[in-house]
């Protein structure tokens, strides 16, 4: 998923349940959700789940996520991975977590347009 096009043509829910590996081919944990930008619908951040037993979904940018054959690899190493935002299974993001995710990825955000004032939803 290196641009817009193949965004649209592969949907990463359909990753669900596939382990990422990080950069230097450790794994980060399995796919559990995506979050879409409200306005485009483009998938903004995959949640990973660590830990078999974890109660917390590390984000991790969609952007920079690539299948591959051991299942999806992250152009993320452990170092730019520590300290990510994270969520907790079936609970949103509030306002400020969204911009948190944004700025430690080096993203840019932009205010949500949406009634509820949020940028990123779930499907």
């Amino acid at each position: 998923m290196t641009n817009s096009t193949s965004r649209r043509s592969i949907d990463p829910s359909e990753w669900r349940g596939l382990d990422v590996l990080l950069s230097g081919g450790d794994k980060l944990g399995k796919l559990v959700d995506v979050y879409y930008d409200a306005d485009s619908d483009d998938p903004v951040f995959l949640c990973v789940k660590p830990r078999r037993f974890s109660s917390k979904q590390v984000l991790v940018p969609a952007s920079k996520v690539h299948s591959a054959p051991a299942g999806l690899t992250a152009d993320w190493s452990d170092e730019d991975v520590r300290g990510a935002p994270t969520t907790k299974p079936g609970e949103g993001l509030s306002g400020a977590d969204e911009q948190r995710a944004f700025r430690h990825y080096g993203m840019d955000y932009a205010e949500p347009t949406t009634d509820n004032g949020r940028r990123l939803v779930r499907h």
